[in-house]
């Protein structure tokens, strides 16, 4: 089983759409898959088909086990899931989870690493969105994540959030950056082309090799998945921003898993 983390300490990086299309498109494959939201803003939560949840704030607090933590939202990609042999399940969130940003970081990643060995058995993947700032819960996050990857949206102060990320794992020791890419990106655009060229070079993959090569092109369909509460490979595989989450997937799938079982 792979942990897999999406953080960027500044919002509006693309970082909770790439954790659920990334998961989405590995479920599609036949891949079990787990997302555990552990952003207060509950907006994976939603954007799977949910509605918000006090499970993993309740999970943290040690008054649920993992297993009744775990939610199987129903919605348009049950059937063909179920077909090849897929999963798509949820931790889901709530604001409850405020209450934990600035609780000890040590039990907090303790109570993930225990989530994280009960479920071992039951997925190929764990998929864990944090909150876009500096918290307990991100850093816990880093701390029980086998691989995390840094969404970098275009824009003015782009790269903020990657240093951010970067900075805090140095600090406490944490899992280090496994790759960075951009997002929302304008083709038509040299600076936003560029900008996506830079974010990959930032961090170097497994064994010092060059960094991810996929970048996300902008597109309407991001959005209209995120009001239609589907995961966007499954609600139009076809649009652009899906096929650059395709191949995204096949960079991290093809990486070595750094975890030891």
């Amino acid at each position: 089983m792979r942990v897999i983390a999406f953080s960027n300490l500044k919002g509006g990086s693309s970082k909770t759409t790439s954790s659920l299309a990334v998961a989405a498109e590995l479920a599609r494959r036949g891949r079990r898959v787990l997302l555990v939201d552990l952003d207060p803003q509950a907006t994976l939560t939603k954007s799977a088909g949910l509605d918000p949840s006090h499970a993993a704030a309740q999970y943290l607090k040690g008054e649920i086990e993992a297993a009744a933590a775990v939610l199987r939202p129903e919605g348009l990609w049950d059937k063909p899931l179920a077909e090849n042999g897929g999963a798509l399940h949820l931790v889901p969130a709530s604001r409850q989870l405020v209450q934990f940003e600035g609780q000890a970081v040590a039990r907090l990643a303790n109570r993930l690493v225990a989530l994280l060995d009960a479920v071992e058995a039951d997925y190929d993947f764990v998929v864990i969105d944090s909150p876009p700032q500096a918290s307990a819960l991100v850093t816990a996050t880093l701390a029980s994540a086998d691989e995390v990857y840094v969404p970098v949206a275009s824009g003015r102060g782009a790269l903020d959030g990657l240093v951010d990320v970067v900075e805090l794992s140095k600090r406490f020791g944490t899992t280090p950056v496994s790759g960075a890419f951009a997002t929302r990106v304008n083709v038509s655009s040299h600076h936003d082309l560029d900008l996506a060229e830079y974010v990959a070079q930032q961090v170097a993959g497994p064994d010092g090799e060059g960094g991810l090569k996929t970048y996300i092109r902008e597109t309407v369909r991001v959005r209209e998945s995120e009001m239609a509460r589907v995961p966007l490979p499954f609600y139009d595989r076809a649009s652009t921003a899906a096929q650059d989450y395709a191949a995204l997937a096949d960079e991290i799938e093809a990486r070595p898993s750094p975890r030891i079982i």
